[in-house]
């Protein structure tokens, strides 16, 4: 409708003579545009205006301003939700707010949501071009906005995963294996962020599971009790953690090697040298 009203407006074109014969108006629209040349780069025009009028009340401000964590948690949500963002956003989660807007569906643009990008800056334009470029009515982008703010609010205010991921890498390693081993965090895009960064996908893996917070709260109860427990074993039985940095391209074959043989990352590093110790001899002690 927007695209209709400009070159109504632009074109000298009669009012509501768009919508009784389309197909003959904008035949008669290309051919003035073609003739005319101040009309010549009128599409541009038009698109930046597009664009303009779905940024003019400032629902997507919280895209320029918002600190990384917020922009993953917001992307893979989005790209999980991207049939129905609004019905995603409108269910009780954290808390039933009774102000929540009723289910209707609301589809963000699949072509803006196709890449796969850990570049800051590419996921706020990929974020905020899923919703100029949507099929929503500027109110609904309003609507859809302010809800997924609110969620990251209410989302941001559970600090027990932060606290408890400090940047000891053995313990990100740990957490990382444990999870991915019990088939939790088996999501694409979270395994495509762990590659550079595993603590920030198990910030991210987490803020997503606040879609259920009974499947959060247990399994933050159950990885720290094991990680408890595994300390204890490790101190009883004399073992020692060891921290060795590694190239990305190393990581990146330790953890699918891992992955290909259904093994932890430590049990892997520890198969791995045992193997070749036994191939130079090494007496193995267990």
């Amino acid at each position: 409708m927007f695209y209709i009203n400009y070159l109504q407006e632009n074109l000298g074109i009669k009012k509501g003579s768009l919508l009784e014969e389309p197909a003959l108006i904008f035949q008669r629209a290309d051919e003035k545009i073609a003739s005319e040349r101040g009309h010549s780069d009128l599409a541009k025009k038009m698109k930046k205006a597009f664009i303009n009028s779905r940024k003019e009340k400032g629902a997507l401000d919280w895209v320029k301003e918002a600190e990384p964590r917020f922009l993953y948690w917001a992307l893979i949500f989005m790209k999980k939700h991207k049939k129905d963002i609004h019905g995603a956003l409108s269910r009780p989660m954290l808390i039933d707010r009774p102000n929540r807007v009723g289910r209707k569906i609301k589809t963000i643009s699949e072509k803006e949501l196709n890449d796969l990008s850990l570049d800051i800056k590419r996921i706020r334009e990929e974020i905020e071009n899923s919703f100029i470029f949507s099929e929503m009515s500027n109110t609904e982008v309003e609507d859809v906005n302010k809800l997924l703010v609110e969620e990251w609010l209410e989302i941001e205010s559970d600090k027990r995963i932060v606290k408890w991921i400090t940047d000891n890498e053995i313990q990100i390693e740990w957490a990382w294996d444990y999870l991915t081993y019990q088939h939790f965090f088996r999501d694409r895009l979270l395994r495509f962020l762990a590659k550079s960064d595993k603590k920030q996908a198990l910030i991210t893996g987490f803020d997503l599971l606040s879609e259920n917070l009974d499947k959060k709260d247990l399994l933050i109860l159950n990885m720290k009790r094991a990680w408890s427990q595994k300390k204890f074993r490790d101190k009883k039985s004399g073992k020692k953690p060891y921290s060795i940095s590694l190239t990305e391209t190393a990581k990146g074959m330790l953890d699918e090697l891992a992955d290909r043989k259904g093994m932890r990352i430590n049990e892997l590093v520890e198969t791995l040298i045992r193997e070749e110790g036994e191939r130079y001899g090494f007496e193995i002690k267990d």
